[in-house]
């Protein structure tokens, strides 16, 4: 079987596997091809060059392709199509990033106001329709102000149904879409004659809307908007103040709530870390805690504490109730595995506290938990030391049950851990310091009988994190071969700078002068881009810089971040540009800084469109690259 008949028919999770090498080995000539596919971005930024290159895009047949669309496609697209296009890029939003959406938007915008200057500010109702909502949100402030009165039914009902995740948090254009959904719902009449059903006409710009304009409403309007704001994603960080005085105001203070109040507004008290700690300790309090930890897209660290605290009460009344109290609550195996990890919240001398029978019966969960402190870190691998004996004679099956608890032995003892590959995925989760992977990669190797030279392209993808922990003279010694078919296939690797520094060499090897890199090879390399010299990066083509990995960014020092020239950082797209650091900004330029503040707020009217686009990756799995690599080891 030929390379692109067997890519038929990989599934989904093996077809992203296939490395950029392979792909272009693959002949691929049609949309029939590449259409209803898994690509990952970097394969994406390939096969859309390629269909543009063939003059085969179809932007309503690409879907996942559209990934690696880039805003000079867009660019090119003819007025007379540009709306249809852009109606087609609308229909699969989750293939989109915000640079894509800012660069459709901003295009079309250009467009409409090149037929009719004042477009905005007199378009009509079927003409306000025809605009995808995803595109609406990135118009300018002044012209949300612009839009006439006529359209207000219309802008309701396109604001209630669209998706305010696709705008950059500090987009200025919010507040503009707040305010103007504001007035279009007062026409005629005040917020205090506000009834619940115009409150749900908002949608998800309830979530916008400041407490001070809530604070008008009637009464049971507030007390319905409220319940209905704890479904937020987002609340925007200026108004959480104000919003948990409101809760409180209006519903009493939440150390009388009952159970009922907490599963209903608790999410806007949360927000508020010392609101979160004056909850009740009440024994229904867990229950009621855990219902809200099931919609929770991020938990703060006074929330897993409360939680800790109620959980930790519970058991230790039900204990009570068993034997005569004691002075501290150690951990049971049960509450260890309900906690998980929340683990970590124990005290050192708590932790101490626990059975060497507890200890045996919970080190699974234990070992799971990352971030345990240095102290924490003390006891437990002296328990693991109790019951599991001597490090240096610790069995296969021990280490694996420890994962991060082996945190706390030295570097000489991890480096003598029997530590196989399979178990390395798990364990990469840990938060090791960069002083241990050095340690561990000489552990994994001596067991695994691995040297550098010799490592194939699965076990430089098996490795994960563990990667970073191979010595200058070591990268040196790969093969160039295993590591141009690994990469693609290797996480977004967390190393050290002067080890990124060396990947990059490697790269070089690899693929060639970086002036040469294609958006589709920077998605594969993710962090090892941060290992460029000022003169690289300057070279580097400014249509690859939204296929840089969002998380590579803070990594760049400011000296080479502030060697980019304008047109570069141009390119970067909101979600890149929110990543840049203070001390990266610190080393722009007035005009390098303007770009970017520009980029963060997602502004569609930019001054030099960008020229590429990238959605964030996928995540690929290390068994699925090696079984694809197997495969291609029996077509040779």
């Amino acid at each position: 079987a030929s390379l692109s008949d067997l890519m038929e028919k990989l599934p989904g999770p093996l077809l992203r596997c296939v490395s950029l090498t392979n792909l272009k080995k693959a002949n691929i000539t049609s949309l029939d091809q590449v259409e209803n596919k898994t690509w990952s971005v970097s394969q994406a930024a390939y096969l859309a060059k390629k269909m543009r290159e063939l003059n085969k895009v179809n932007f309503r047949r690409l879907k996942s392709v559209l990934q690696g669309v880039t805003c000079k496609m867009i660019a090119e697209v003819n007025d007379s199509q540009l709306l249809e296009t852009v109606q087609a890029l609308a229909e699969t939003p989750q293939w989109l990033s915000k640079t894509q959406v800012r660069c459709a938007a901003g295009r079309l915008f250009k467009s409409l106001e090149q037929k009719r200057s004042d477009y905005f500010r007199n378009i009509t109702e079927q003409e306000l329709a025809a605009i995808p909502n995803l595109l609406l949100l990135y118009m300018t402030p002044e012209k949300v102000k612009d839009l006439p009165d006529s359209v207000c039914q219309a802008f309701l009902d396109k604001m209630a149904a669209a998706d305010l995740n696709s705008l950059p948090l500090n987009a200025p254009s919010r507040l503009a879409l707040t305010q103007r959904a504001l007035l279009c719902l007062t026409i005629g009449k005040n917020l205090s004659e506000l009834t619940k059903a115009d409150v749900l006409r908002l949608g998800p710009i309830l979530c916008e809307t400041p407490p001070s304009r809530l604070a008008l409403m009637a009464p049971d309007v507030i007390q319905f908007s409220l319940q209905a704001m704890a479904s937020c994603q987002s609340i925007p960080q200026l108004h959480r103040p104000d919003l948990v005085r409101l809760v409180t105001q209006t519903f009493g203070s939440p150390s009388n709530w009952t159970a009922a109040l907490v599963e209903s507004v608790g999410p806007l008290i949360l927000l508020d870390d010392n609101a979160t700690s004056a909850l009740p300790n009440a024994p229904w309090m867990k229950d009621s805690l855990a219902f809200l930890k099931l919609n929770l897209i991020r938990m703060s660290d006074a929330f897993r504490k409360k939680y800790f605290e109620v959980a930790t009460a519970a058991a230790s009344s039900s204990a009570r109730r068993r034997r005569a109290a004691n002075s501290t609550t150690a951990p049971t195996a049960a509450l260890i595995e309900e906690l998980g990890l929340d683990n970590v919240l124990w005290t050192a001398s708590q932790l101490d506290g626990m059975s060497d029978g507890t200890f045996l019966a919970a080190v699974d969960t234990l070992g799971s938990v990352p971030g345990y402190s240095p102290d924490q870190l003390v006891v437990l691998s002296k328990k693991a030391v109790q019951v599991f004996g001597p490090v240096s004679q610790m069995n296969e099956s021990a280490v694996v049950q420890l994962r991060c608890i082996a945190q706390g032995f030295s570097n000489a003892d991890l480096a003598g851990l029997p530590l196989p590959l399979d178990s390395l995925d798990e364990v990469a989760l840990c938060g090791w310091k960069d002083s241990q992977i050095p340690s561990v990669w000489r552990a994994v190797a001596k067991y695994n009988n691995l040297t550098a030279s010799l490592l194939d392209s699965t076990a430089m993808v098996t490795l994960n994190r563990f990667f970073c922990g191979l010595s200058s003279g070591e990268i040196s010694q790969l093969s160039v071969n295993a590591f141009r078919e690994a990469v693609g296939s290797m996480d977004n690797l967390p190393c050290p700078l002067d080890v990124l520094q060396q990947l990059k060499q490697l790269a070089v090897s690899s693929f060639g002068s970086p002036d040469t890199w294609t958006e589709a090879l920077v998605s594969d390399l993710r962090n090892i881009t941060a290992g460029l010299n000022a003169n690289e990066a300057a070279s580097l083509d400014p249509s690859v810089f939204s296929f840089l990995n969002q998380a590579s960014i803070p990594l760049f020092p400011p000296q080479v971040f502030a060697a980019l020239s304008p047109a570069q950082l141009e390119n970067l797209g909101p979600d890149n540009a929110a990543m840049v650091t203070s001390g990266q900004r610190a080393a722009l330029t007035p005009e390098q800084l303007r770009v970017v503040n520009r980029l963060a707020t997602g502004s569609a009217d930019s001054q030099a469109p960008p020229q590429s686009s990238a959605a964030p990756a996928l995540r690929v799995e290390a068994v699925f690259s090696a079984l694809f690599l197997l495969i291609g080891l029996l077509l040779l």
